[in-house]
C-alpha cells in the first residue's frame, strides 16, 4: 500500500507540472518575485484543501470514478450538467493555450536561429495536425510517446534547475510589481498550475477509500509541484533582469521570450539546449495528455467508434475549436490558461464545496464532519469567486493582464 501512496502522490504532482510552468516566470517578472511567492503559497493551500474536499466527497460516494458521477449522486442532473460543461470547457481552453504556445515557440525559434518567419496561423495548423495525428493513430501510441517525453522533460527540468541556481543574482529577486494592480493578473494562472483535482477520484479508488493513505497522497502530491515551482522561478527570474524579461515579453510570443531570454543571459550551450527542449517537452506532454482525455470523452459522448473514420471524426470536434481560438487570438497563451482557471474553479472548488455542504447537512442518514465546518467552505468558495472575478476583470480591461 505504501507504494500505491507514493505512486498516487507522483500522479497528482505529474498532473500539475505542465506547460503552465513556462508562463510562470513571465508572470513573476511582471508582478515581482515576493508577491509571486505569496500568490503561489495561497494557490497551493487553496488547491490542496479543494483536493481534500474532492477526496472526501468521493469517499462518501463509493464506486464513483469522476466528479461527474459524484455530482450525479449528490446534486442530481443539474450538478451533472454543470460538471459536464466545465469538464468540456477546461480541456478546450488548455488545448487552445498549448496550440498557441507551441506555434509561438516554433515561430520564435525559427526566427531566432534561422531568420525564417512563418505565419502564426500556418504554425498553429502544423502543430495541431502533428499532435492530432499521434492521437488518431491509437491511444497506445500516445502512451508510448508521452511516457518517453515525460521522462525527458523531468531530466531537462532537473538539469535546468541545477544549471540555473548557481547563477542566481539575489538582487534580481528583490523586484516589485511593474504597475499597480498587476499582481492580481497571476492569480488565475497560478491556480491553473495546481490543477490536479480531476485525478483525485481515481486516486481515492486506487487507495481503496482509506483516509490514512488518501490525505498524505493529496498533500504530498500538491506540495511537490510547489517546491519545483519555487526552484524553477528562483532559477529563471534569478538570472534574468526584470526589465529585460518584461521588455522581451512585450515584443514577442511569451514562450519564445522565455526561451530566448534564458539562452541569451544564461551564457551556456547547456542552458540553451535544456531550456529549448524543456519548453517543447512541457508543451508536448501537456497537450497530448489533455487532448487525449478530451478525445476519449467526446468519442464516448458522440458514440464514435475506434475505426480510422470514427477517430478522424472525433479528432475534428476535438481539435478544430481550440485551433480556431489559436488562429483568431494568436497571443492567447496566458489568456487561455486564465480562462481554464474559471472551469477549474467550477470543478475543483464550486462543485466540491456545494457537495460537501450537502454532506454536512446529512445524507442517507449520515452526517459528515469537516474541520472548520461551513465557515471553511465559505472561505474556499469566496476564494474561487475571487479567481473568476479577477479573470473576467482582466479580460474586460478593468485589471491589467499579463500578455
Amino acid at each position: 500500500m505504501q507504494n500505491r501512496l507514493i505512486g498516487s502522490a507522483l500522479i497528482i504532482a505529474g498532473t500539475s507540472l505542465g506547460a503552465g510552468m513556462i508562463a510562470m516566470p513571465l508572470a513573476t517578472a511582471v508582478i515581482g518575485f515576493w508577491p509571486a511567492l505569496l500568490l503561489m503559497l495561497f494557490n497551493w493551500a487553496l488547491a490542496t484543501y479543494s483536493g481534500l474536499l474532492v477526496a472526501d466527497v468521493c469517499r462518501a460516494c463509493p464506486g464513483v470514478t469522476s466528479l461527474y458521477a459524484a455530482a450525479g449522486q449528490l446534486l442530481g442532473r443539474p450538478g451533472q450538467l454543470i460538471a459536464s460543461l466545465a469538464t468540456l470547457f477546461l480541456p478546450y481552453a488548455l488545448c487552445a493555450a498549448y496550440i498557441t504556445g507551441a506555434a509561438g515557440h516554433l515561430n520564435g525559434s525559427l526566427a531566432h536561429w534561422f531568420s525564417v518567419t512563418l505565419p502564426q496561423g500556418f504554425s498553429a495548423i502544423c502543430v495541431t495536425a502533428l499532435f492530432a495525428g499521434v492521437i488518431v493513430i491509437s491511444t497506445s501510441s500516445v502512451d508510448l510517446v508521452t511516457r518517453g517525453l515525460f521522462i525527458l522533460k523531468v531530466m531537462m527540468l532537473v538539469l535546468l534547475i541545477g544549471l540555473l541556481l548557481p547563477r542566481v543574482e539575489p538582487a534580481y529577486l528583490n523586484t516589485m510589481p511593474v504597475s499597480d494592480g498587476v499582481m492580481w493578473a497571476a492569480l488565475p494562472l497560478f491556480f491553473t498550475s495546481f490543477g490536479f483535482q480531476a485525478t483525485v477520484p481515481s486516486i481515492v479508488r486506487y487507495l481503496e477509500y482509506k483516509p490514512a493513505q488518501i490525505r498524505p497522497a493529496v498533500i504530498t502530491g500538491s506540495t511537490l509541484p510547489l517546491i519545483i515551482y519555487l526552484l524553477w522561478v528562483i532559477g529563471t527570474n534569478g538570472v534574468l533582469p526584470q526589465d529585460s524579461l518584461v521588455a522581451m515579453q512585450n515584443g514577442q510570443d511569451p514562450v519564445s521570450a522565455l526561451v530566448i531570454g534564458l539562452t541569451r543571459f544564461g551564457g551556456s550551450v547547456w542552458i540553451s539546449t535544456a531550456v529549448n527542449l524543456f519548453a517543447i517537452l512541457a508543451l508536448a506532454t501537456s497537450f497530448l495528455g489533455v487532448a487525449l482525455g478530451l478525445f476519449d470523452y467526446l468519442a464516448e459522448a458522440f458514440r464514435r467508434n475506434s475505426t480510422f473514420s470514427g477517430r478522424m471524426q472525433t479528432a475534428v470536434i476535438t481539435f478544430v475549436p481550440p485551433l480556431l481560438v489559436a488562429l483568431y487570438f494568436s497571443d492567447s497563451f496566458i489568456t487561455a490558461l486564465g480562462f481554464a482557471a474559471i472551469a477549474l474553479v467550477v470543478l475543483a472548488i464550486a462543485l466540491p464545496v456545494v457537495m460537501t455542504w450537502k454532506l454536512i447537512g446529512g445524507i442517507h442518514g449520515k452526517h459528515y464532519q469537516l474541520p472548520g465546518g461551513r465557515k471553511a467552505l465559505l472561505v474556499v468558495m469566496s476564494a474561487g469567486v475571487m479567481i473568476v472575478f479577477v479573470q473576467l476583470a482582466i479580460v474586460s480591461g478593468i485589471l491589467p493582464g499579463i500578455r
